[in-house]
């Protein structure tokens, strides 16, 4: 049976919906479709059904977007009666990726409500059972994966899948800490979970959207009742003080009590061992068989088992080994059979659809208001609130919305899973510098994975890129060197995020048809032409999905009247980005440092008829597609920021450290002028290390900062961080410590660069030098991102090697003339003086400047990145390691946020939810 691919073009961009008709229109024209007796009915008509398509029936049920369910990839925890079930229904509705985990083996009783396998599967794992019956009977489209292996113990496999999935089925009955782990990982990658349970006559299904600011699972639910912490599960008989027994237990005794003990059932390590031993801290070591000592050792347990399991937190664990699985009632005792499993199973995946594309059911609702609870009770009949819902609804009084409660809630205040993934979220969007909101939808072209292998054009053709085809005055973006062209096959299929389609994605105005398709993606500018996707915990860059008439400008410039059209919109500039990105990350990570993209592949536009052409359809335009760190500059962000702080956390008279400058520069410390660091290092000068020299005077100008209330220009998510500063009594040495840490790592990354024979991208054309090598081309990293270093590199359009870089272009230039020549000019007039505050011959710089009253700050912080970078480039020793200094370094990291943070508050302004943040500050003990 043929198969309907989603680049289908009869399908592309098709969204039925329901329509309102005139009562005196006429219903039998061919331009209407009128199904039913009705005229509330009529609704807008199907396309031509094409014969084979298994879809058909799907795609026209109005508001049902076909092409979004089938680019779902769907994480199914549990292979038993309610998992295979669900998986049926998903390969039913035709998605993308089926992942299937299971530890458990197929027996005969599994066989009346595990509805893929058969008597022969006796014996075999339950996850291979699925798969096979699936691929026999019941798969349409969807890729299957079976994964053997035991989730709690292989809690990283489990993150990696749901790294990789859109939705997470949970169908595993471990427990209530089990069923927290997911709830909390899904709130941290921000996708639905959607979860089930049957026993006897009874089955119960959970819908959370997995968003930050909407319920989640245990926004009302407590764990507490699973570690005993009341005085009844105490006390009873049999209760947890009788299982201890009459003996104080030491860390030792408390671990094997709770290994063994029918509530909690640990695996032992070292995680267990920790939290263990802070929860043994709250009771002086011992724990003592007394109530009250029990009861408050129990509390401690739980807060610090929870702390690891928080948003932000949760993913870096291997293993969860050490939650309680309390012994409950085996499926034996209470009972199973298929039609609950298969009726949970079947709404859970209902629920999630609905979610995904279902219209909004309630007037004037934004979005389709999804039941966050399903309770079915066979032996009972209805629910009370069902019970009640339907009778009030048969005499036209409805249940009041207040009294039920929706997946798509505002999250509890009171909710730590929720506060924290807020935070985590918060951080994240910080540092990709996020702030005007777009949408992206599907146009016309197709997507091409990162090739496995490359080739180099011949030289008469990477020439020839200078001008575009049929247009002899117009100019296009041509480096010095040969082009790079995919010579291989797909090496990158399984890192693209499926949410990013198999079709091109552009910005689209939000008032747009195409934006409020539900398969639409929220995104952030990032310029004019590029944009920035956050998708489960990471961020995507779109460089060069600008709308079709938007940012790429055709402009007369250069010194023969030529026309220019720029924009990372060609596809030979657009490979050679994803093949030098390629290259620079395996460099860099070879010396420790991270390239802040990670290139995945790009998307070929075609022109769309309806909306006409962009402003030169005779050049392809393309968008190169990476996953990426983030986008919060060196220079625009985290330098400019903290020179704009520098007024409010030191007072003006800075002679001592004037003094320092001078001396570290060999003038003399007396001279009443003081150079700006361009001046110095364009003269050929020493610059200073002001740390050194303020190390060796025994001064550091410091001031105690007032409180973040008492200052009206620090916004609410700043204050705890603004405080956080306060209490340390951050110096000026330490500034001038993240200074020295940013200059070295600019300089070790270019020399790492250079030493692989790779330019950063520097070349001369009839609009003069462009040089790629400066600091904004470093993105400032988040605490937890990549190395244990500040920044990341990106920005490779323009960069080449010495294999390929073409000695004929470098003619016109005699400050270029060779590969050589340029790896100096990037050294020196590029980074180097770009640091210093100069901005010439660098692209897409403009320097930041702090207040004259500061000015001997400024020439301090950039002395001393203009010494510590020149020496990296030079390869001598470090001056101020980072070994040793761990606080240091998390102390100066934080400066750095409130720099970062301070430079976003004109355009994220109190959108971020980092009021929110002072929560997780205070679990995190590091800080």
């Amino acid at each position: 049976m043929a198969l309907t691919e989603l680049t289908s073009s009869h399908f592309r961009g098709f969204l039925r919906r329901d329509e309102e008709w005139p009562e005196d229109s006429e219903p039998w024209t061919p331009w209407t479709y009128k199904a039913g007796c009705d005229i509330e009915n009529r609704k807008r008509p199907p396309p031509e059904e094409i014969p084979g398509d298994v879809f058909d029936r799907q795609r026209v049920i109005p508001d049902f977007d076909q092409g979004l369910i089938e680019r779902q990839v769907c994480l199914v925890l549990g292979a038993g009666g309610i998992g295979q079930n669900v998986a049926l229904t998903l390969a039913r509705l035709g998605v993308q990726k089926i992942i299937l985990v299971d530890n458990d083996i197929y027996v005969a009783s599994n066989l009346t409500r595990q509805c893929l396998g058969n008597r022969g599967d006796v014996g075999k794992r339950k996850v291979d059972v699925a798969k096979a019956g699936l691929e026999a009977s019941h798969n349409l489209r969807s890729a299957v994966v079976a994964v053997h292996c035991d989730a709690v113990l292989e809690w990283d496999r489990v993150v990696d899948l749901a790294r990789q999935s859109t939705v997470v089925f949970n169908a595993i009955d471990v427990g209530v800490m089990w069923d927290f782990c997911v709830n909390s990982l899904c709130k941290e990658l921000e996708i639905p979970l959607c979860a089930g349970q049957s026993f006897g006559w009874k089955f119960m299904t959970e819908l959370y959207t997995g968003k930050v600011d909407e319920v989640c699972a245990f926004c009302y639910d407590s764990v507490s009742s699973t570690f005993g912490t009341n005085e009844k599960a105490i006390t009873r008989q049999g209760g947890i003080l009788e299982r201890l027994g009459p003996s104080s237990l030491n860390k030792e005794g408390v671990r094997e009590f709770l290994k063994n003990d029918r509530q909690f059932r640990c695996h032992d390590g070292p995680v267990l061992a920790e939290v263990v031993d802070l929860a043994l801290q709250s009771v002086g070591g011992q724990l003592r068989p007394e109530s009250a000592e029990v009861l408050k050792f129990l509390q401690a347990l739980q807060q610090e088992t929870v702390k690891k399991l928080l948003p932000g937190k949760v993913s870096t664990m291997k293993t969860v080994g050490f939650i309680p699985q309390p012994k409950h009632a085996e499926t034996r005792f209470v009972g199973s059979w298929v039609c609950p499993c298969l009726s949970c199973a079947v709404t859970m995946v209902s629920q999630w659809t609905g979610l995904l594309t279902a219209p909004a059911v309630e007037e004037g609702a934004p979005e389709a208001v999804m039941p966050q609870n399903i309770t079915f009770n066979l032996d009972t009949g209805m629910t009370g609130e069902e019970q009640l819902s339907y009778e009030l609804g048969s005499l036209g009084i409805p249940l009041d919305r207040a009294e039920r409660r929706f997946c798509r809630d505002a999250a509890r205040d009171s909710c730590g899973v929720c506060a924290a993934a807020a935070a985590h979220r918060a951080e994240a969007r910080l540092f990709a510098g996020a702030a005007r909101a777009v949408k992206l939808a599907t146009n016309a072209g197709e997507v091409q994975r990162l090739p496995a292998a490359w080739s180099m054009g011949d030289a008469s053709s990477s020439l020839a890129r200078g001008k575009a085809p049929n247009s002899e005055a117009l100019v296009v973006p041509a480096m010095p060197a040969r082009d790079w062209l995919p010579a291989g096959g797909d090496a990158g299929t399984s890192a693209w995020p499926a949410e990013l389609g198999t079709l091109p994605l552009l910005k689209v105005p939000e008032s747009s048809t195409l934006a409020k398709s539900p398969s639409a993606l929220w995104g952030y500018a990032s310029g004019i032409r590029s944009a920035l996707v956050p998708l489960r915990a990471k961020w995507y860059r779109l460089k060069g999905c600008g709308n079709r008439t938007e940012g790429f400008p055709v402009e007369k410039v250069g010194n023969k009247g030529e026309w220019s059209l720029r924009g990372s919109c060609f596809q030979h500039t657009a490979w050679t980005e994803l093949r030098m990105t390629q290259l620079v990350s395996r460099v860099l990570e070879t010396a420790g440092f991270d390239c802040a993209n990670r290139p995945l592949g790009l998307y070929l536009y075609q022109p769309d008829p309806e909306s006409g052409a962009w402003p030169h359809p005779e050049v392809e335009r393309c968008c190169v597609v990476f996953e990426t760190l983030g986008n919060a500059r060196l220079g625009d962000h985290l330098i400019g920021g903290i020179l704009a702080l520098l007024p409010h956390l030191f007072e003006p008279d800075l002679a001592e450290l004037k003094r320092c400058i001078l001396r570290g520069r060999d003038f003399d410390p007396s001279d009443p002028e003081l150079l700006e660091t361009a001046d110095v290092v364009s003269c050929g000068m020493a610059t200073a290390d002001v740390l050194a020299q303020l190390d060796s005077a025994g001064a550091a100008p410091a001031r105690q900062l007032p409180k973040a209330e008492e200052l009206e220009n620090v916004p609410i998510f700043l204050r705890h961080l603004w405080d956080h500063l306060r209490v340390k009594k951050v110096d000026m040495s330490l500034l001038l410590w993240l200074a020295w840490r940013l200059g070295w790592e600019c300089g070790l990354t270019l020399r790492t660069l250079h030493e692989a024979q790779i330019s950063w991208g520097t070349y001369s054309d009839s609009m003069g030098i462009h040089c790629n090598a400066h600091i904004n081309n470093f993105v400032v990293k988040a605490m937890d991102a990549g190395n244990d270093t500040f920044l990341a590199a990106l920005d490779f359009d323009m960069a080449f090697t010495r294999e390929n870089v073409l000695p004929e272009a470098l003619q016109a230039n005699s400050l270029l003339s060779d590969f050589d020549a340029i790896l100096n000019f990037e050294a020196t007039m590029g980074m180097k003086m770009v640091l210093a505050g100069s901005d010439f011959a660098s692209t897409g710089v403009a320097n930041a400047k702090t207040s004259e009253s500061h000015r001997v700050l400024e020439v301090a912080l950039r002395d001393t990145m203009v010494t510590a970078y020149a020496a990296a480039l030079e390869g001598q020793s470090d001056a101020h390691p980072p070994q040793d200094l761990r606080m240091k370094m998390v102390w100066a990291r934080k400066t750095g946020y409130v720099g970062v943070a301070w430079d976003r508050i004109p355009y994220n302004g109190h959108k971020l939810l980092w009021h929110k943040l002072s929560w997780r500050e205070r679990e995190r003990e590091s800080f």
